[in-house]
């Protein structure tokens, strides 16, 4: 999928990936209205603007998340 395929979704709460990114994902928090990359278990970044590089922005192996992020928030705190 392109970039402005999974948008509605990022800005939903659910998170989006890359093939290309491996094991990283990111989502929109909207309690924070920041977005969150996530990296592994113990690290995530925390950004006000979606910070893609022009690479990411012309990618066609974005996907969405099939994890409901209400769930997740619940479970981390």
């Amino acid at each position: 999928m392109k970039l402005s395929e999974v948008l509605d979704s990022l800005m939903e709460g659910k998170p989006i990936t890359r093939v290309a990114w491996e094991q990283k994902y990111m989502y929109y928090d909207k309690d924070e209205e920041v977005f969150v990359y996530h990296y592994s278990d113990d690290c995530e970044l925390i950004d006000w603007s979606l910070g893609l590089e022009p690479r990411d922005v012309i990618a066609d192996d974005w996907d969405i998340d099939s994890w409901d992020t209400e769930d997740i928030k619940v479970d981390e705190g």
